[in-house]
């Protein structure tokens, strides 16, 4: 089927696209405070369909497996939020297992990307916190028996609105976190991440 677009034009999108991806990994390991995220690429960026929220390009410096589980967050975002609702600026937190999570240390971001007035791609990553509160430090304990034991579950909600920080909803995570200065600075990388991805995608 002829889609209108040349072969030439779709290999430099795609490659922009991917190079675009590739840079958020590079300035979210660069700017984590975590070790696990800065040492360990337990990490991954990703840009990912306005309506579907499925993979449309991925970086290649993080983990592999977050890249299609980061495609069913978007969706989880999706779903909980009406697209007619999203606006420019405003930053999707979550990091449900059931919401698209693989465990609760993995911490995730959704921001959707307005081109024009028009919602264009969602852009999402994902960290690994060395802590998310919990009955031990870590979240690791062979004698949990329930998800609540493990430490703070967010479901898909608002970060920011608007270009706004959430001032409780940060207090509320901070205040259940163990050395909350650092998930401070994690929170950091993960929007720096953003700011690259938009920055590049209006390039391109």
């Amino acid at each position: 089927m002829n889609m209108g677009v040349d072969p030439l034009t779709l290999a430099v999108v795609r490659g922009g696209l991917e190079q675009i991806a590739e840079e958020m990994d590079l300035t979210m390991q660069r700017t984590a405070f975590s070790p696990v995220i800065s040492e360990a690429n337990d990490f991954a960026n990703g840009i990912y369909e306005a309506s579907t929220g499925e993979v449309v390009a991925q970086g290649r410096w993080g983990l592999a497996l977050f890249i299609g589980v980061m495609q069913f967050t978007t969706q989880a975002v999706l779903k909980e939020i009406c697209k007619a609702e999203m606006e420019d600026g405003d930053v999707f937190f979550v990091n449900d297992p059931y919401s698209g999570g693989t465990h609760l240390m993995d911490v995730g971001m959704v921001k959707p990307f307005f081109y024009e007035g028009e919602l264009f791609v969602f852009l999402a990553n994902r960290g690994h916190w060395p802590d998310i509160g919990g009955m031990v430090p870590g979240g690791f304990a062979a004698s949990t028996t329930e998800v609540f034991q493990e430490g703070l579950r967010i479901p898909p909600v608002k970060l920011y609105s608007r270009g706004k920080l959430n001032e409780g909803l940060l207090r509320l995570v901070l205040a259940n976190v163990r050395v909350p200065s650092e998930r401070r600075g994690d929170i950091q990388a993960h929007l720096a991440a953003f700011e690259v991805g938009e920055h590049q995608l209006k390039k391109l």
